[in-house]
């Protein structure tokens, strides 16, 4: 058991650090290209590397399933595959990064947070089930919790005047990975491993972020070989963030439960806040931690109420 909290405890960490990491090195590549240099830094390298580091790591750990599963598949199961690639490992992603790149990073990871009420209405739409008992609650505290925080973020001075484009990115990447939620639990029900769900969708995006990256950039898009660029994209954001929070996930389920990890899990948002303050130097409005406490009391008012199934 301490074992287990101890796994969450650095899933929390890294998860919550996602947006922080990214951001940086967003930072890094708009100085590099704002002193004459290229574009070093942009969704198709970044995620190349974490999906095909993430994919390699997955088929291998779950190479045995995988083989058996393979010739199994019917197409439903195919077109599942494919929807869920698309919308949880391209989409969603992508979305993801450009939003952060209009937003800060309190605002970007307080609008994501509308993932768990976007995949309780699908859920409901999609697969007929029920709301849980704080649903209409919970979407009330969230709403106060997102007009709070940004009333507080939008009087920063490092506010853009384009975070209209930032909420639209992050609208479509909550749907998107609300989608993926859905058939995440599908693929679930229907006992795919995570070399399949996992591992082959986050090699398909890589692929697909490879060829883009190549079409637009040039193969010098992925050996940019400084130390910032291999520590960050690699090390950092790769390695330690991507595939350590899918590692650490995975040990928390087995080790936990689902009902616990997703729980405890809702912490992340908090670990983000703290992350963009002390490494980015993000200024902390109150409005933004009343808000943000506010989106976590929601959250976890649906976690509690919610079927374990429908958790994400």
């Amino acid at each position: 058991m301490k074992s287990g909290f101890a796994m969450l405890a650095i899933f929390i960490i890294l998860r919550g650090s996602d947006s922080t990491i990214l951001k940086a090195l967003q930072r890094a590549g708009s100085i590099t290209h704002s002193y004459g240099g290229g574009e070093v830094i942009s969704f198709c390298n970044v995620f190349f590397f974490s999906s095909l580091i993430c994919g390699l790591a997955m088929v291998l750990y779950d190479k045995n399933a995988l083989v058996m599963s393979l010739p199994r598949l019917q197409k439903n199961d195919r077109l599942l595959l494919i929807l869920q690639s698309f919308s949880g490992f391209f989409l969603g992603p992508v979305a993801f990064f450009f939003a952060l790149s209009h937003l800060t990073v309190v605002q970007q990871t307080l609008l994501f947070s509308l993932t768990l009420p976007c995949t309780v209405i699908l859920a409901n739409l999609l697969l007929r089930e029920q709301f849980p008992r704080f649903f209409a609650i919970g979407i009330f505290l969230i709403s106060i919790g997102l007009l709070m925080a940004n009333y507080g973020e939008s009087s920063l001075p490092m506010a853009k005047a384009n975070q209209t484009a930032g909420i639209l990115w992050g609208l479509l990447g909550v749907i998107s990975l609300s989608f993926s939620g859905i058939s995440n639990r599908i693929t679930a029900q229907r006992g795919f491993g995570v070399g399949l769900t996992i591992g082959v969708n986050s090699l398909a995006a890589a692929v697909a972020f490879g060829i883009i990256a190549l079409l637009n950039y040039g193969p010098s898009h992925f050996f940019y070989l400084r130390i910032w660029w291999v520590l960050g994209v690699i090390g950092a954001y790769a390695i330690t963030i991507s595939l350590g929070s899918v590692f650490t996930l995975m040990m928390c389920y087995k080790k936990l439960g689902v009902v616990t990890v997703s729980f405890w899990s809702s912490l992340t948002i908090l670990v983000a806040i703290a992350a963009a303050s002390i490494l980015l130097a993000e200024p902390l409005q109150w409005q933004s931690i009343i808000g943000a406490v506010i989106i976590l009391v929601a959250i976890l008012a649906m976690q509690f109420s919610t079927k374990p199934s429908l958790k994400v």
